[in-house]
């Protein structure tokens, strides 16, 4: 089965896959917030705490738990290699800085949800 390779931390397609992880996070929250927003808006004197942001922000924090273990797993792996393998190495090095690029800029996206009021 290919697709157990792919899951590897030392596979190529580790170089884009948390930043693909991120793009359906954010596809995934704004059209989800704009389809909300439409047929069954919050309260607006509920201000920022109101179930909706409650709910985007436990994807949010899911998203970023992925992502931040996907790093984690990664950087376990780079130190298992052996020094001869360069190129493991360095998907494994470069994929966990990517992992926590895409955790933080999940992190700084999903803020606003902690003190914006949504739908106004």
């Amino acid at each position: 089965m290919s697709w157990r390779r792919w899951c590897k931390p030392g596979h190529p397609a580790q170089l884009v896959l948390g930043f693909s992880i991120w793009s359906i996070w954010f596809i995934a929250m704004y059209a989800g917030l704009s389809v909300v927003c439409q047929f069954a808006a919050p309260a607006p004197q509920d201000g920022a705490a109101n179930w909706l942001n409650y709910m985007l922000w436990g994807l949010t924090s899911a998203v970023i738990t992925l992502l931040l273990l996907m790093a984690w797993r990664g950087w376990r792996y780079c130190r298992s290699v052996p020094h001869g393998n360069r190129t493991l190495r360095f998907v494994g090095y470069v994929s966990t800085v990517l992992y926590v690029m895409a955790a933080l800029a999940t992190l700084l996206g999903g803020l606003p949800v902690l003190v914006l009021a949504p739908c106004i």
